[in-house]
């Protein structure tokens, strides 16, 4: 996978900007540079903050030359282009930077570790080189990043949508053209294997969203056809952001308008919703809204807060569309439906936390947590589980404390949540993985803790925190954390030493994304696919069959 060595910038006031990358024997050396040659509108003035940079511009007839050297150790340069209209700029790389990118996309692991580094973030480096490729290129990059580090792995999979989205509303750089490119580039994060799963559908629902339908439509898409693609989600997306959006009625118009039944077929569509079994809800509630458009707005608010509320807690993504789902249940629930006001509310600030979890946005993630735990407070049935959002925030808590150097903290945090929990009565199994999980990361804590003890000390809080790892089905812990027991074991009194002096901490700026130094990873805390977070039929508070079986107090819908 190469770069490309000419590409098209699209300017402020819409019009194009040329540029050619001018390779040869200058690109490597004692005196390494990088020549572009730049083909501007003569009204567009260039500039750079960078002094280093050499420009020299040639009038033409209609566009002007400029030829911008980029001498070594520059890194990124911005080429900023100013027109009446506005300014934008081009990210040109120098020789180093540009050689890097090379090697990385080569398989060279270590250059892809040198570009992150030089970038600070592996997001930043895929913006960064974007403009000098294609959307197979960059696909390239992100797969080559996440298979050199973990680090980098974390950090684009709690970003691959949002890499998605940036790309659907970019101009230059990261950006896709219509739907053939968007779904191109989705397919290939899809297949890059240390990101996780990425869906076309999740994707423009993430993007609805966050920035509404306009900008579907404005890539080229057909939402008629989407709701119809697949297993038809697209249309609680669809419909959630219109009651969200603009209310209950340009919801129901958009769902009558599509109908192509006679609405005779409610009640039976409506039996075979309430019945569904758990995986079915969400497509069960969705084929009811035309049909429900064609009866009382309150009979279609009923039926599509059940829609858009079964679409997100069935689908769980690690998409916004699941919030989404939950912002249309709450825009459309009817006043006297607190089951469904309630769950939306609880698994709404649930998929929040775990966004910024994932993100280790870790008090933004613990705020949310919070918000689900007093929603499931305030709850006066067993509808919600309180200990669920009280596991979460203890893992995401105790793992702002490590990011922070405070280990000790740290298991002062796990310790409380443990003892916390242990007075909710959770499912016996659940409730296993959960203190195994805690007691796991409390241990390995403990083994940053003790590497200023005598030898073994690490060694035997690592083997206690691989045993309970193992008894969670947490292999990716475990097999981490395994390998951090052979390194302990390996090490010399010199590593200790040096190890010792890192862990020692204290409270200062938390790494982002933390280190192995810092203790449990991302992938020490389950995500929303993981069993000890994931709502299931069988989970405390899911009615089964239906959760809207009409009872004397239910209204007649």
């Amino acid at each position: 996978m190469a770069q490309r060595f000419r590409w098209t910038h699209t300017l402020a006031d819409g019009r194009d900007a040329t540029v050619s990358r001018v390779a040869g024997a200058h690109e490597s050396g004692d005196d390494a540079r990088r020549r572009y040659d730049c083909r501007l509108p003569s009204d567009v003035t260039a500039s750079t903050p960078d002094e280093r940079v050499r420009m020299t511009r040639e009038d033409g007839d209609g566009d002007d030359r400029l030829i911008v050297v980029v001498p070594d150790g520059a890194g990124v340069v911005r080429l900023r282009l100013t027109a009446e209209d506005g300014r934008s700029a081009i990210p040109l790389l120098g020789p180093t930077l540009g050689a890097t990118l090379t090697d990385a996309l080569r398989g060279d692991g270590d250059a892809a570790r040198s570009l992150v580094a030089a970038r600070g973030t592996a997001v930043a480096a895929v913006h960064a080189c974007a403009h000098a490729l294609d959307t197979e290129g960059i696909v390239a990059l992100v797969d080559a990043l996440a298979d050199a580090s973990g680090t980098a792995s974390d950090e684009l999979h709690a970003r691959r949508y949002a890499l998605c989205r940036a790309a659907a509303r970019g101009t230059n750089g990261l950006a896709v053209t219509g739907p053939e490119a968007f779904e191109a580039l989705v397919d290939g994060l899809d297949s890059a294997a240390e990101i996780g799963e990425v869906d076309a559908l999740d994707a423009l629902g993430d993007l609805v969203a966050v920035h509404g339908l306009d900008t579907v439509r404005a890539l080229g898409y057909d939402l008629v056809r989407l709701a119809h693609r697949g297993d038809g989600r697209f249309r609680a997306y669809w419909l959630a952001a219109l009651a969200r959006d603009r209310g209950i009625d340009a919801a129901r118009d958009v769902a009558g308008a599509h109908e192509s039944g006679d609405g005779n077929d409610y009640a039976r569509l409506k039996d075979r919703a309430v019945t569904a079994e758990y995986r079915e809800r969400g497509a069960a509630w969705r084929a009811l809204c035309g049909p429900a458009s064609r009866r009382s707005r309150e009979t279609f608010r009923y039926v599509l807060a059940n829609a858009c509320y079964w679409t997100g807690e069935t689908g769980r993504t690690d998409a916004r569309a699941d919030e989404l789902c939950y912002e249309g249940a709450l825009a459309a629930v009817p006043a006297d439906l607190d089951w469904i006001r309630v769950r939306a509310r609880y698994e709404r600030a649930r998929a929040v936390g775990h966004r910024h979890r994932s993100a280790t946005n870790h008090a933004l993630a613990i705020a949310a947590f919070e918000r689900a735990r007093d929603v499931a407070a305030s709850c006066p049935d067993d509808d919600v589980a309180p200990w669920d959002p009280l596991y979460s925030r203890t893992v995401v808590a105790s793992n702002a404390r490590s990011a922070a150097g405070d280990h000790a903290g740290a298991v002062g945090v796990l310790e409380d949540g443990l003892d916390a929990l242990a007075a909710y009565d959770i499912p016996e199994t659940r409730a296993d993985e959960i203190r195994h999980h805690l007691r796991g990361q409390r241990h390995e804590r403990l083994a940053l803790l003790a590497r200023r003890e005598d030898d073994g000390a690490v060694e035997t809080h690592l083997d206690a925190a691989v045993e309970h790892y193992e008894a969670a089905d947490l292999d990716r812990s475990r097999d981490r954390v395994a390998a951090k027991r052979d390194d302990a074991a390996n090490e010399d009194a010199t590593d200790r030493a040096r190890r010792a002096a890192r862990s020692a901490g204290g409270a200062g700026p938390a790494p982002r994304p933390p280190s192995d130094d810092t203790g449990p990873s991302l992938a020490d805390i389950p995500d929303l696919h993981d069993s000890l977070t994931a709502s299931d039929p069988n989970a405390v508070g899911s009615a089964d069959p239906g959760v809207v079986e009409r009872g004397p107090r239910d209204p007649e819908y």
